[in-house]
């Protein structure tokens, strides 16, 4: 789903993005993320996440902030809108980590602004806003995982959802294969997606994820998509 452009919650889905396969430990504090992906539009998004005094990554509170952009189309009354946005976001979240996985639930402010040409009228969110999101990332299992995103506004009622599974195949570099499934909108819009992703430490505590699959939106035929993450802890 990060795959195509969804306005502000781009920068939202960071979080579930820059934790991946990595593992956090005692003395870890924080990670950088950044990534993008195109499809029939484009996004791009860049955040850091550090944990609270007296805190640790995965262990606690955090503070998350993120930025993200880009361009996504839509119909409207028969005629094809293209939108483009900008972001802002940070979030306090809350973690969760065990031998059983993790969990994390964020909330805070998010400032947004959108344009769609040529003006569409019926689009609440044109403009320039502030809104609160609310988020929650994490995954079960290690051998075999499953993970999960989700986000809302709660004033321009946008939506993200996504699900990711897939084995471990190489223990020493974190290579895991798998599928993913997503889906995200507004009340202008419904899209679903569904794909294939690999993803592997690429050194250090660098860990890199390529997807690819195909998104499918009401009265528009299925396109293909790919995406990219980079992720960081420190």
């Amino acid at each position: 789903m990060q795959v195509i452009s969804l306005r502000s919650l781009v920068s939202a889905c960071c979080a579930y993005l820059a934790l991946g396969s990595l593992p956090a430990s005692a003395q870890d504090s924080g990670v950088v993320f950044a990534g993008g992906g195109v499809s029939d539009g484009y996004n791009a998004y860049a955040g850091v996440v550090v944990a609270l005094p007296g805190n640790a990554l995965g262990d606690g509170l955090a503070v998350r902030a993120s930025t993200g952009g880009g361009q996504y189309r839509y119909d409207s009354a028969g005629q094809e809108i293209e939108a483009s946005y900008l972001s802002g976001e940070i979030a306090l979240v809350y973690q969760l980590s065990g031998e059983w996985g993790w969990a994390n639930f964020g909330v805070g402010p998010r400032l947004s602004h959108n344009e769609t040409e040529p003006l569409d009228p019926g689009n609440d969110n044109e403009g320039t806003s502030l809104d609160a999101a609310f988020s929650t990332d994490g995954a079960l299992g290690n051998r075999w995982r499953l993970g999960w995103y989700g986000a809302v506004g709660l004033g321009d009622e946008t939506y993200a959802a996504e699900l990711r599974f897939g084995p471990l195949l190489d223990e020493a570099s974190q290579t895991r294969i798998g599928v993913e499934a997503g889906v995200q909108g507004d009340e202008n819009y419904t899209r679903g997606a569904l794909g294939l992703f690999v993803s592997r430490q690429l050194g250090g505590q660098i860990e890199g994820r390529l997807s690819g699959g195909f998104s499918e939106q009401r009265g528009r035929s299925a396109e293909p998509y790919a995406a990219i993450s980079l992720s960081r802890v420190f």
